[in-house]
């Protein structure tokens, strides 16, 4: 399977959204905006994650709401089987990507991802700063609160429709954690980058998924059909299935440098010192 992995806001969705509009046609793209269930040939890039709760109550023999987290990672490597065989039966999309926030790691010493069902992985990663201000809408939480979740070893997170959790631990190690994986081939791109050179940067990921047929023209219409202002307004008119009851809307800026308006500087500061040192290597400060 293909999957888009990241810290939470940056650029998952954006990924799923080029390879949807990059494969569908612009009614079945329009659909899948509208559309909260996966359904033959709709775009499972869009609907399908790592910890839908089905997949993990199908090989648990307990109700998954009673279970700990540590039984979820026990249950993992069945549960993505039980995905990769959902979505072999109810897409014929490729790339079909799928959403994860999971850490590339393990858990005492059972580890969160298995090349028997991981292909390749696309990572998008963007500036801890930006995060924290679109993280915090999205969590309904205090920029002081979200800087202090990304610098949790302990972090995980669970979307509303999801019982399963997601580990993060912190910023600096979820991007440390992917950018050091090597048995699985990974694709790690900047948010910032996608932004300044859509167009080269999509090609470059739809390249290393091995799309067939790939051009550059098919890549453009892809990232026009994507751009921001219109998924905001799709979103205004129809919803999106990603939004939580927290925030006003998902599409919420899109910006690479919004922080330096948004963001205080004591919050700002803080997240500096606490990821210097990714920061400076991925070039944020």
């Amino acid at each position: 399977m293909q999957f888009v992995a990241s810290y939470p806001k940056s650029g998952n969705t954006w990924v799923r959204l080029i390879a949807a509009a990059y494969t569908l046609s612009e009614e079945d793209f329009l659909e899948s905006m509208r559309s909260h269930s996966a359904s033959a040939d709709l775009p499972a890039s869009l609907q399908y994650t790592d910890v839908e709760r089905h997949q993990y109550q199908t090989v648990c023999p307990f109700p998954v709401d009673d279970v700990t987290f540590m039984v979820e990672v026990r249950l993992r490597p069945a549960a993505m089987l039980v995905l990769r065989r959902e979505r072999n039966l109810t897409t014929s999309q490729r790339p079909a990507l799928i959403k994860s926030h999971h850490i590339h790691g393990e858990v005492n010493n059972i580890g969160l991802w298995n090349t028997e069902w991981t292909n390749q992985v696309v990572n998008p990663v963007r500036d801890p700063r930006e995060i924290c201000c679109s993280l915090a809408a999205h969590r309904d939480m205090s920029y002081e609160e979200t800087a202090k979740l990304m610098a949790d070893p302990q972090a995980r997170m669970g979307e509303e429709h999801e019982r399963v959790n997601s580990l993060l631990t912190t910023w600096s190690t979820h991007v440390r954690s992917w950018l050091n994986a090597d048995e699985i081939p990974v694709h790690t791109v900047r948010y910032e980058d996608l932004q300044a050179n859509p167009e080269d940067k999509f090609y470059n990921i739809l390249d290393f998924l091995e799309v067939p047929d790939l051009t550059e023209a098919r890549v453009a219409d892809a990232v026009e059909r994507t751009r921001f202002d219109r998924m905001h307004a799709l979103e205004a008119e129809h919803g999106f299935h990603e939004t939580t009851a927290d925030q006003a809307q998902f599409f919420r800026s899109g910006k690479t440098d919004g922080w330096k308006d948004e963001l205080p500087t004591e919050v700002a500061r803080k997240i500096e010192e606490d990821h210097g040192a990714v920061m400076e290597h991925l070039g944020y400060l």
